[in-house]
C-alpha cells in the first residue's frame, strides 16, 4: 500500500499538519559547536572536507560493506539497499531496482565472509554508487547520469544527490492497491510487497533518511496484518490507518529535507545551534557538556544522512539512540519506557517524548550573562563555548518559545556583546540587550497571537483568502498554482497549531513556518521571485520569518495590463465541487492582486461580494452560461474601474 495519489499543496499541508509532534524529530541529542568563528545564527555553507571515500573525511573509519553486512543482515540490509538505488535513480521500474540490489547484497554478503577482492576494502556507498554507474541510463530520463559517473570519490556521490529530484510532482502519484489486493499480495509475496512499498515511498521521498522509511515500512506491515484479519471492517481500518501513516510520512519527510536544507545553505553551526535549543528545550536537566558530547554525533548523523549514505545513515542513528540509552538516567527519566523496546521503535519513541520538567532549582532568569563583569574575557577566550552556554540557559528556561526565538535572542546578545565590550561601562550597555530581548519576545508573541486570533475567528478558508491577499502583493511573479499551495501550506500550520496549549503554539507554528519558507528559498535561489524576497531567503535563518512577515507589496513589480480574457466564469462553478469552486475564487483574487497589488482591503471586499453575488445570481438562473455571459463581463468592468481608481488614487 503506497502512498496515495495527492497534489503538491495536499502534500504541504500535510506536512505541517502532524508538526508538532515531529517537529524534534531530529531533536533530542544535541549540538557541539564547531570553530569557524562564525555567528552564532549566519548565514554559512556546508563545510569542505577532503575525503577518500564517497563523501566522508579520511581521518576517521568507515565500515566497509561487508562489515555493514555483518552488523544490519540480510533483510534490513536489502532494504536499505533498496531505498538508496530508488532514491538515486527513482523512474526506474521496480524490476530493475530487485536486480541492482540482488547484485549490490551479493558483494556484501560474500565481503561479510572474509572474500579477497577489491571492493570488499569499500564502504557501501561505493559498491551502490559502482552498481549504479554499472550500465549507462537513458539521458532523457537521467540527464546527469553520465556526467556523474565520470566523476569519482566524494564528487561522484555529490553529484547523484545534487540531481535528486525533489520536486513533490517529480515522480507520478501511485496507485495505491485496494485493501483486498493488498491483503492478497502481503499474503502471497510479504518481502516483494513490502520491497515494493519501500521502492515507492523511497522514490517519492529522495532525502527521507533510511531509518525513517524503516520505521514506516514496519508501521504499514503492521496495518496490513491487523485490517486483513477481517474482511467486513478491512476497508474501513485500512482508509484510517493509512491515512494517518501517509500525514506522518509526508510531515517527517519535510522535517528531514528541511535539516538537510538548513545544513546547505547556512551550514553545520546553525543546524548545531538551533538543535541545541530544542535538546535544551526537551531535556532541561541535562548538563550542557552531555549536550555537547552528543553534538558531534548527531550533527555527523546528518551529513550523512543528507548525503544519501543511507547505510552509515541507519547505523549512527541505532548507535545513538544505543549511548542515548546508555546515559539515560543523566537525560531524562521519560526515557526509560523508549529504552526498553528495540533500536528503531526506541529511537521514534524518543522523538515523540513530552519535554522533560524543569529542574526545581532552576532560577527563572539567566543574569550572569547581563551582570558578570567577566562576560567580556569569557566570550573572548571561548565565543563558541560560551555562546553555547547562552543557548542552553535560555533553551532550558522557555520551551515554550521557539527555536528560532531563541536564536533571534542569541544573535542581538551576541551583537551587544561584540558592541559592548570595547566601551568603559560594559554592564550598563550589556543592559539595553535585555530591553532588546524583551523587544523580540513582545514582537514574536503579537505576531503569533493575531494570526491565530485571525485563524480562529476566519476559519480554514478565509484565513487563506486572507495570506493570499498579503503573500500576492508581496511575491506576485509567483504563478497562481505556487501561491495557492504555499498559503495552503501556511493555513495547515494554523490548523495544526492554534488549538494547542499556549506553550506551545509557538514552537510548533514558528517552526512550521521555517519549513516551508526554506523550501520556498531553496526554490528561489535557481530562480529569483524578486529582491525582497531575495533579501529575506539570504538573511540570517532565524531572521527568515519576521523577515517575510514584515513584506509589503513588491516596489519592483509593474502590474501587467489588466486584460479581461484573463478571467472565465461558466457552468462549471456551478456544478463543480466545494474544493473546486474555492480554487476558482482564489485564482480571481490572485489575478485581481496581480493586477492592482496597491488595491485597498475595503475595494477587494466590494469587489470579492460583488463576485459571490454574481455566482449565486447564475447559479440559481435558468440558463447558467447565458447568465455567466451576461454578469461576467459586468464584474469584470466593476474590477477595472475600483482598480484603475485605487492605483490612480495611489499615485501607481
Amino acid at each position: 500500500q503506497a502512498p496515495a495519489k495527492s497534489s503538491a499543496a495536499m502534500k504541504w499541508v500535510a506536512a505541517v499538519s502532524f508538526v508538532i509532534l515531529l517537529s524534534f524529530a531530529e531533536s533530542r541529542l544535541l549540538n557541539k559547536r564547531d570553530h569557524n568563528g562564525h555567528d552564532h545564527d549566519h548565514q554559512g555553507h556546508g563545510h569542505g572536507h577532503d575525503h577518500d571515500h564517497e563523501g566522508h573525511d579520511p581521518h576517521e573509519h568507515r565500515k566497509t560493506v561487508g562489515d555493514v553486512f555483518k552488523v544490519l543482515g540480510e533483510d534490513r540490509f536489502k532494504a536499505l539497499a533498496m531505498i538508496m538505488v530508488s532514491q538515486y535513480l527513482q523512474k526506474c521500474p521496480y524490476e530493475e531496482q530487485v536486480q541492482r540490489v540482488k547484485a549490490i547484497t551479493e558483494v556484501g554478503q560474500v565481503c561479510s565472509q572474509g572474500a579477497r577482492r577489491a571492493d570488499c576494502a569499500h564502504p557501501a556507498i561505493t559498491v551502490v554508487l559502482d552498481e549504479l554507474c554499472k550500465t549507462p541510463e537513458n539521458a532523457e530520463k537521467y540527464p546527469a547520469h553520465a556526467q556523474c559517473c565520470a566523476k569519482s570519490g566524494p564528487d561522484r556521490n555529490i553529484c547523484f544527490v545534487e540531481h535528486k529530484l525533489t520536486d513533490p510532482d517529480a515522480i507520478p502519484p501511485h496507485e495505491s492497491p485496494k485493501p483486498e489486493a493488498a491483503c492478497h499480495s502481503y499474503t502471497a509475496d510479504r518481502a516483494n510487497f513490502l520491497g515494493g512499498y519501500i521502492y515507492e515511498v523511497a522514490r517519492r521521498f529522495p532525502m527521507m533518511y533510511a531509518p525513517a522509511i524503516l520505521s514506516v515500512t514496519e508501521k504499514l506491515e503492521n496495518i496490513v496484518v491487523e485490517c486483513c484479519k477481517d474482511d467486513a471492517a478491512r476497508d474501513q481500518c485500512f482508509t484510517e490507518k493509512i491515512t494517518s501513516l501517509r500525514k506522518g510520512l509526508i510531515s517527517l519527510s519535510a522535517i528531514q529535507k528541511h535539516n538537510c536544507i538548513v545544513l546547505k545553505r547556512f551550514g553545520a553551526r546553525v543546524l548545531q545551534a538551533s538543535k541545541l535549543v530544542q535538546i535544551s528545550q526537551k531535556y532541561p536537566k541535562i548538563s550542557l557538556k552531555l549536550a555537547q558530547e552528543l553534538t558531534s554525533d548527531v550533527v555527523h548523523l546528518h551529513e550523512d544522512c543528507c548525503k544519501g549514505d543511507t547505510m552509515e545513515c541507519t547505523l549512527e542513528r541505532l548507535d545513538l539512540v544505543t549511548k542515548t540509552c546508555k546515559r539515560k538516567d543523566e537525560i531524562s527519566s521519560k526515557l526509560d519506557e523508549c529504552c526498553s523496546k528495540d533500536t528503531l521503535k526506541g529511537s521514534e519513541c524518543i522523538v515523540q517524548l513530552e519535554n522533560d520538567e524543569k529542574p526545581a532549582d532552576l532560577s527563572p532568569q539567566i543574569r550572569e550573562y547581563i551582570e558578570d563583569a567577566e562576560v567580556c574575557q569569557k566570550y573572548a577566550d571561548k565565543k563558541d563555548i560560551f555562546m553555547s552556554g547562552f543557548v542552553y540557559e535560555y533553551g532550558r528556561r522557555h520551551p515554550d518559545y521557539s527555536t528560532e526565538l531563541v536564536l533571534r535572542i542569541a544573535h542581538g546578545y551576541e551583537g551587544f556583546l561584540k558592541k559592548c565590550c570595547g566601551t568603559e561601562d560594559v554592564l550598563v550597555c550589556l543592559g539595553k540587550a535585555e530591553d532588546l530581548s524583551k523587544k523580540e519576545i513582545e514582537a514574536s508573541k503579537t505576531t503569533l497571537k493575531q494570526t491565530c486570533g485571525a485563524y480562529t475567528a476566519l476559519g480554514p478558508y478565509q484565513f487563506q483568502i486572507m495570506l493570499l491577499d498579503r503573500y500576492v502583493r508581496k511575491m506576485p511573479q509567483l504563478d497562481n498554482e505556487k501561491l495557492i499551495r504555499i498559503t495552503k501550506a501556511m493555513t495547515g500550520v494554523g490548523k495544526a497549531c492554534c488549538h494547542l496549549p499556549e506553550e506551545k503554539q509557538m514552537p510548533c507554528s514558528e517552526g512550521a513556518l521555517s519549513i516551508i519558507i526554506g523550501e520556498m528559498c531553496e526554490k528561489q535561489y535557481d530562480t529569483v521571485i524578486n529582491s525582497q524576497v531575495a533579501h529575506c531567503c539570504n538573511d540570517t535563518y532565524s531572521g527568515q520569518r519576521p523577515c517575510f512577515t514584515g513584506l509589503g507589496v513588491d516596489p519592483s513589480y509593474k502590474p501587467r495590463p489588466f486584460d479581461p480574457s484573463q478571467f472565465h466564469f461558466c457552468d462549471k462553478l456551478c456544478s463543480a465541487s466545494e474544493e473546486t469552486q474555492q480554487k476558482a475564487k482564489q485564482t480571481f483574487l490572485i489575478d485581481l492582486l496581480k493586477a492592482a497589488p496597491h488595491i485597498t482591503a475595503d475595494h477587494l471586499k466590494d469587489i470579492k461580494e460583488a463576485f459571490l453575488a454574481m455566482g449565486d445570481q447564475c447559479c440559481k438562473a435558468d440558463s447558467h452560461d447565458e447568465c455567466f455571459k451576461v454578469e461576467g463581463p459586468k464584474l469584470i468592468a466593476q474590477s477595472k474601474t475600483i482598480a484603475g481608481v485605487t492605483s490612480e488614487e495611489l499615485g501607481h
